[in-house]
């Protein structure tokens, strides 16, 4: 009977033993493996949740534009994140600027940037389009370059919220 008593409670702290190991062998691992432990490979999209996938799919869909204004370019400029105006409004550029071209070595010509920022210019008013952050703006002083180029990295979505904040002086 003694021998009987033994070996269940035997099971018994073996079985409380691996609970507890098995509680904490999930953090343990969290903290003992990394991306070095993790082949080349071994980790496909369907591995990952629906949300990271389309996050990948819209950097895999990204394009880098760049409209390059020749002899003369100055004052402002804009390119847009595709050349059809309805296929440009399905991204929004994430980052933009500008390289105003040199005469010899006098530097940019007097091109002075005043702003640089996401969107599309309505170059009837002079404003840019309200809504549209599918492109990038230069706004400069005027003065023109022997060439000015203005580049926009853009993503395909149009999710991304503008918060503007006023800050008081």
């Amino acid at each position: 009977m003694n021998i009987i008593k033994n070996r269940i409670a035997a099971v018994a702290v073996g079985a409380t033993v691996l609970v507890g190991l098995g509680g904490v062998g999930g953090a343990v691992a969290g903290d003992l493996i990394h991306s070095k432990d993790i082949a080349d490979g071994a980790v496909h999209g369907v591995d990952l949740s629906k949300g990271v996938n389309r996050r990948l799919n819209e950097v895999d869909n990204s394009v880098y534009r760049v409209e390059n204004y020749k002899n003369g370019g100055g004052g402002s400029a804009t390119v847009a994140c595709a050349d059809d105006d309805t296929e440009s409004q399905k991204y929004t550029a994430i980052a933009g600027g500008v390289e105003a071209g040199n005469v010899g070595n006098q530097g940019p010509n007097g091109f002075v940037m005043s702003s640089s920022f996401p969107g599309r210019m309505d170059w009837n008013t002079g404003e840019p389009k309200p809504g549209r952050l599918d492109g990038w703006i230069v706004l400069g002083n005027g003065n023109y370059t022997d060439n000015l180029k203005v580049w926009a990295l853009c993503v395909p979505t149009t999710s991304i919220p503008v918060q503007q904040v006023d800050l008081d002086n």
